[in-house]
């Protein structure tokens, strides 16, 4: 499949004209990851983001004990890393290919480029990032009622 035909399929990019596909595909190069491989990691510089074209990826977190906390499964057509790149900051997580991939990077520096000269391309990644948000929260909300339930103590009724 073509950088324009997964670029067309991400949600990051839905709604976008053939015309914004082709500009947003000419700032694009192709990377392939094997698995296991590290793809970046927490604390790198955000040089780009990524789209997968096949495969999957993890994005985690790991804790000072070494336990790994998967953040989301990323599947095909989806966009990853793409937060820091916005912010300018560094990598919150790490990101590895779960089995070979296939990736579309988009370099920093050329896409706020082309941002700046597309706003509509700005607006479609506010609803994602924002959607991405509401999940997060959730799983948090989850995660810390999970914790809260498992360390009380039990109590029986006679």
């Amino acid at each position: 499949m073509n950088s324009e035909a997964i670029i067309r399929r991400s949600m990051l990019f839905a709604g976008l004209s053939d015309e914004d596909i082709t500009k947003i595909a000419s700032i694009a190069n192709s990377r392939a990851f094997k698995r296991g491989q590290i793809i970046f990691s927490e604390g790198e510089a955000a040089s780009a983001f990524y789209l997968v074209v096949y495969g999957r990826v993890k994005v985690f977190k790991v804790s000072p004990e070494g336990k790994e906390q998967v953040l989301h499964i990323i599947e095909v057509a989806e966009p990853f890393g793409e937060v820091p790149v916005f912010s300018g900051d560094h990598f919150p997580a790490n990101a590895s290919a779960l089995e070979d991939c296939q990736t579309i990077v988009f370099p920093r520096s050329a896409f706020l480029e082309l941002l700046k000269q597309e706003p509509s391309l700005a607006m479609n990644m506010l609803g994602l990032l924002s959607k991405r948000l509401l999940r997060f929260t959730r799983l948090v909300e989850e995660l810390s009622l999970k914790r809260c339930r498992q360390g009380l103590p039990h109590t029986y009724s006679i």
